[in-house]
């Protein structure tokens, strides 16, 4: 029974060190959703010229977890926007990004190009989707950087925390 408890014990540490380090990998998965989002809407601005109800309505199947949860807000404020300015329905689905663990840095820019898009000539649309593509691309190498120190510490972590608990009670 003793055995059993312990293992149980260790066990639950090393789960929950397993999902502290997956928060590391998410982030890097999100990051590079959000890149592959800006770049397509680049492409759109630039070659396609598709307005951005229909750009956003055409790319949301193809994108999942936060990234898709940023469009469908998006989409959703668009459709039911009652003539709401393009900026706060792009406000709200940034915030929304925010909530689920997106780098401060990169949401700056996203917020900045919420305000241009739609609103000013291709050339400046296309100058500021650039910015915020770069800006992107510097988080989601910090945060490759960050998940391949923090995954192993948290893995290593967890189990030994659940070790250092169990000599404790023995």
């Amino acid at each position: 029974m003793r055995f059993f408890a312990a293992a149980l014990v260790v066990f639950s540490c090393g789960v929950m060190g397993l999902l502290a380090a997956n928060s590391y990998a998410q982030r890097v998965r999100n990051l590079r959703e959000l890149l592959s989002f800006i770049q397509l809407l680049e492409s759109e601005v630039q070659f396609a010229r598709t307005t951005l109800p229909e750009v956003i309505a055409k790319v949301i199947p193809h994108f999942s977890g936060v990234t898709k949860g940023f469009l469908k807000i998006l989409h959703d404020s668009l459709i039911t926007g009652q003539g709401q300015d393009f900026a706060i329905g792009w406000g709200q689905a940034v915030i929304y990004l925010r909530e689920n663990g997106l780098p401060d840095q990169a949401l700056g820019d996203l917020q900045d190009l919420g305000r241009i898009l739609g609103c000013s000539d291709v050339t400046e649309q296309l100058k500021h989707l650039q910015l915020c593509s770069v800006r992107l691309q510097t988080a989601l190498e910090e945060a490759k950087e960050e998940q391949n120190k923090q995954t192993k510490l948290w893995r290593y972590l967890g189990f030994s925390a659940g070790l250092l608990i169990v000599l404790l009670f023995i």
